[in-house]
């Protein structure tokens, strides 16, 4: 089943092997395929595609960003994706100075606007090295004990 991009979703003609829970959440959001579409920078036939094809996903970046625009988590949205635990963990928090959190997002959004097409070798290295730091200092501050990698 296809629907053109410009219009909303039709939730009444729901085939099992369609996504039901992107669907309700881009209908609950108040979007069609073209918006969501845009907002990714991505062809609307992407969109059509996450939703109507059984077990195509996006990219984890794409993924991740329809999550934040819609307002939900890539795990409701795509259950199939969420690692499968062994045993319950109670989930531990560590509080991260905001200076460090600044500086994750900063390198993570230099390192994700990246046109890897034009980017000089220098530049790539530069960029990764300070995702690398970044994310190194925080995983100083969180407590991987009893974590196997």
């Amino acid at each position: 089943m296809t629907i053109a991009p410009e219009t909303p979703l039709n939730l009444t003609t729901s085939a099992p092997e369609r996504n039901m829970r992107l669907a309700e959440a881009v209908v609950e959001a108040g979007l069609t395929y073209a918006e969501l579409a845009e907002r990714l920078q991505v062809d609307p036939k992407t969109v059509e595609r996450w939703v109507n094809e059984p077990g195509r996903r996006p990219y984890a970046r794409h993924a991740h960003a329809v999550a934040r625009i819609l307002g939900t988590t890539v795990w409701e949205l795509w259950p199939a994706r969420q690692p499968q635990e062994t045993a319950p963990q109670t989930p531990t928090v560590v509080p991260v100075p905001p200076v460090l959190l600044a500086a994750a997002r900063d390198a993570l959004s230099r390192v994700d606007n990246l046109d890897l097409g034009s980017a000089s070798p220098t530049a790539m290295a530069m960029h990764l090295g300070s995702l690398s730091s970044a994310l190194r200092t925080v995983l100083d501050l969180v407590d991987v004990s009893g974590v196997s990698a």
